[in-house]
């Protein structure tokens, strides 16, 4: 409970911000941006594996808040003691933390799981991972005040699998920054031109692990390319993860068929570029529980081929083609119909473009911190 203080101090497990081309990142980089930029005198104490890293550096004074380093140790020092430690020293409120909590905490906690993937799809994870998020993650939700999840069906998922009390669990869904909207023709090929690319290309990103359903991916665009579909490149951007080596040198696929471009990260301020030069984006995940990328391309007016399975058709509503992602088949109608329905594609980018107004980090941050005021009413749940 909070200590007698006029401003409450809420600490927040940030050492995923300092990584680049994850989900996670991109989930602590946003609302941690938009909690220090939004009014009010509560403050923040991140708990940083680097403080010097310059996304801290980036944000703006406010009160007590502040960046304070925690040794890693693996993983393992983190998880067992030293964030536990470090949120007892700087006499935080409330602890939030991604997925696992710290072992030796014993007070106010806000738990945020994503997603359940690891159980859905386990072959997208190493093993020593995969195992401990089967034992830690509910006993994290079990010892949670209060928990968040980015969609309803990741909500329903959560309640199903471990039994979890539906109104301990807040469903707040994320944001796009400002910096992803439609770029005109121009801005995006200088952009696209450092690249050796040309506006008009099909475009997937995503964090490169079997989930993101590569396999069915090269097998659609090779089937389309082989139909008759224009002949433009497939560019698929985003941060090897564990088992796309196998993909990527064809043991799992087709021969790359002419047009993949494997573009590994691309730097946070390129995207709206390949977003806004696509013809479309194409994400025929086989689970996630929200779908950053897609929020993205749809805030930046891109034509979707999505997924139809799990929180997709939740967040996309009717803005996209959406598809079963093993029938590849479809999948490559789909990316034919982008290329050649030209009046489609226009109606799928305002409707998109449309759909994305309604999400925002700002909104995000303002739930999260509700979360966060009624943690410390629930304490140990």
């Amino acid at each position: 409970m909070p200590h007698g203080r006029a401003a409450v101090l809420f600490g927040i497990d940030s050492h995923s911000a300092e990584r680049e081309g994850e989900g996670n990142a991109t989930y602590s980089r946003g609302l941690i941006s938009a909690l220090f930029a939004a009014g009010g005198d509560d403050d923040f104490a991140l708990f940083a594996g680097n403080r010097d890293h310059p996304f801290y550096r980036s944000l703006p004074a406010r009160g007590r808040s502040r960046a304070l380093r925690v040794a890693q140790g693996g993983g393992l020092a983190r998880l067992g003691w030293t964030l536990a430690r470090a949120a007892s020293r700087a006499r935080v409120d409330a602890l939030h933390v991604q997925y696992t909590a710290p072992l030796g905490y014993r007070d106010p906690l806000v738990v945020t799981v994503h997603d359940l993937a690891f159980l859905h799809v386990p072959e997208s994870f190493p093993p020593a991972l995969r195992v401990a998020l089967r034992v830690l993650v509910p006993r994290s939700l079990a010892r949670a005040s209060r928990i968040i999840t980015d969609s309803e069906f990741a909500r329903r998922d959560i309640v199903a699998r471990y039994a979890v009390r539906p109104e301990k669990i807040a469903v707040i869904p994320l944001g796009a920054g400002p910096r992803f909207h439609p770029l005109g023709p121009g801005a995006a090929a200088r952009v696209l031109a450092r690249y050796g690319l040309r506006p008009g290309f099909l475009f997937s990103l995503g964090r490169l692990n079997r989930r993101k359903n590569l396999e069915r991916l090269l097998l659609a665009y090779a089937r389309a390319r082989a139909g008759g579909a224009p002949a433009v490149p497939l560019v698929i951007g985003g941060k090897p993860d564990y088992g796309v080596d196998a993909v990527r040198s064809g043991r799992r696929a087709p021969a790359d068929p002419g047009g993949v471009r494997w573009m590994g990260p691309i730097p946070d301020a390129d995207l709206p570029a390949f977003y806004s030069g696509a013809a479309g984006f194409i994400y025929p995940s086989l689970f996630e529980g929200f779908g950053l990328p897609v929020l993205e391309a749809m805030a930046c007016g891109t034509p979707l081929v999505i997924s139809d399975r799990a929180a997709l058709p939740e967040l996309t509503g009717d803005a996209g083609l959406s598809v079963d992602p093993e029938n590849v088949e479809a999948l490559a109608e789909a990316m034919t119909r982008l290329l050649t329905d030209h009046a489609l594609a226009a109606d799928l980018r305002r409707r998109g473009l449309e759909r994305s107004r309604r999400f925002s980090w700002e909104e995000t941050a303002q739930r999260t911190l509700a979360v966060y005021r009624d943690a410390l009413q629930r304490g140990r749940g």
